[in-house]
């Protein structure tokens, strides 16, 4: 499923949490959730404000999304572990 570039609630399909975890794999839970290209980098402005691309990164696959199409920012995860 590729998760779209508008907010459901107040939160981008791509970080958010109840609609890819709760809703989408309620249904499928072995969905896998791609984003459209630079939906991460998008985090970065509003309503989220991430203020780095670590921060983007983890907000991203902490609420649901799998992978990233288009843009590095997942490449960031490690520094965002440490």
């Amino acid at each position: 499923v590729m998760c779209s570039y508008n907010a459901e609630n107040g939160q981008p399909s791509c970080a958010n949490d109840w609609l890819l975890n709760k809703v989408l794999r309620s249904w499928k839970p072995d969905a896998l959730v791609s984003t459209d290209c630079g939906a991460v980098n998008n985090l970065k402005g509003p309503p989220v404000y991430a203020p780095d691309d670590e921060s983007a990164a983890a907000w991203s696959l902490m609420n649901g999304t799998d992978l990233e199409m288009g843009d590095h920012l997942f490449n960031s995860l490690p520094a965002a572990i440490e």
